[in-house]
């Protein structure tokens, strides 16, 4: 038996236990996340994604009666918040600022399980003659504003010595930033891998967070309504194992190739680019689903980004944010407690 169904089947040996068959069930469990697919096939990739394409959560709450409805907004973030705010959705994921800009705006949100690592690209037209992160004084860049994009750009910008300020920004979705960038409307944009597309059309790619210290990257979040996690925490528990499994899976180099093929099935972005993308990661790191120090603190400087850029105006307390026994549970019942390090801030492994 593969291994992902291995866990997939000790996953749901332990939920479906007496306990769990007393507890009070959803009649649905709403699921949101940003739409990445660039095809007509709503699309996200990592645990959740790996889940919907495959329907798992289908087939673990089939027993329970549990319906599991998808949404997947065009508006990234800012949708899903509102999604969240009108009491639409009880499970999503999104990016580290859109999660933060939603928890410090009110949203009664707990962060479940994290995710980490994605890789950011700057990408430049060769007319503009950018090699490094300081040619970009003065050029017109495109970067999408409200997004974890615009942290991790702010980051790289401070480690070259740049402000925003220096430069002429323009915030764009990631369809508009190709298009834009392809048609030498801009000089620059800093966005993930879908980016890479481009290279065909002439677009350079000097700099990325492969180069540069992991904390450059973005993070992520699986959100759970407060409301929803207490009033159902063996379907949270349930939901989450199953996340824990796939992250598991997709972290093993020997599922990869079957991974990726999934992944551009369904999104409709060629399997190039997320073996680029993936090339070179520690996939055991990008995909752990541990609310370790890396994410805490990577969490926290965000949170403090962000009202420092004046995209909030509360604090978030990040601390009080998470709910990292979910996923602790998760990985203790599914045996892989040696499977993922805890990793510090800087995302180096901590000896237990």
């Amino acid at each position: 038996m593969p291994r992902l169904l291995k866990l997939l089947a000790s996953a749901m040996l332990v939920v479906t236990s007496s306990l769990s068959l007393a507890a009070e069930q959803p009649a649905s469990i709403r699921i949101g996340s940003p739409d990445q697919s660039a095809g007509n096939q709503p699309f996200i990739a990592g645990p959740l994604g790996l889940a919907h394409i495959r329907q798992q959560l289908e087939q673990a709450f089939a027993a329970d009666g549990v319906k599991i409805e998808w949404h997947f907004f065009k508006g990234a973030g800012p949708a899903v918040n509102e999604a969240f705010a009108n009491r639409q959705l009880d499970i999503a994921y999104l990016g580290d600022l859109a999660a933060i800009i939603g928890r410090a705006s009110g949203l009664e949100t707990r962060v479940l399980l994290g995710s980490r690592g994605a890789n950011m690209y700057l990408a430049a037209t060769p007319e503009a003659s950018i090699k490094t992160l300081e040619d970009l004084k003065g050029k017109r860049v495109s970067v999408y504003r409200g997004t974890a994009d615009q942290l991790s750009f702010a980051r790289v910008l401070a480690a070259a010595g740049l402000k925003e300020r220096d430069l002429r920004i323009v915030s764009l979705d990631w369809s508009a930033a190709r298009a834009a960038l392809a048609a030498r409307q801009i000089d620059a944009a800093w966005s993930g891998m879908g980016i890479l597309a481009l290279e065909a059309q002439g677009i350079e790619f000097p700099v990325s967070t492969k180069q540069l210290p992991v904390t450059s990257t973005t993070q992520g979040a699986l959100l759970g309504s407060a409301d929803f996690i207490q009033r159902y925490p063996q379907a949270t528990q349930k939901l989450v194992d199953v996340l824990v499994a796939n992250a598991a899976w997709i972290g093993d180099t020997q599922h990869q190739a079957e991974y990726i093929d999934l992944l551009a099935r369904q999104s409709s972005i060629p399997a190039s680019l997320f073996k680029g993308e993936y090339q070179g990661d520690d996939l055991v790191f990008r995909n752990s689903p541990r609310l370790d120090g890396f994410l805490h603190a990577s969490l926290k400087d965000s949170a403090e980004q962000a009202r420092s850029l004046g995209l909030t105006r509360r604090p978030v307390d990040v601390e009080a944010w998470l709910e990292p026994h979910f996923v602790e549970d998760a990985i203790e019942r599914l045996g892989l407690q040696a499977h993922w390090p805890r990793y510090d801030r800087d995302g180096k492994p901590v000896a237990d």
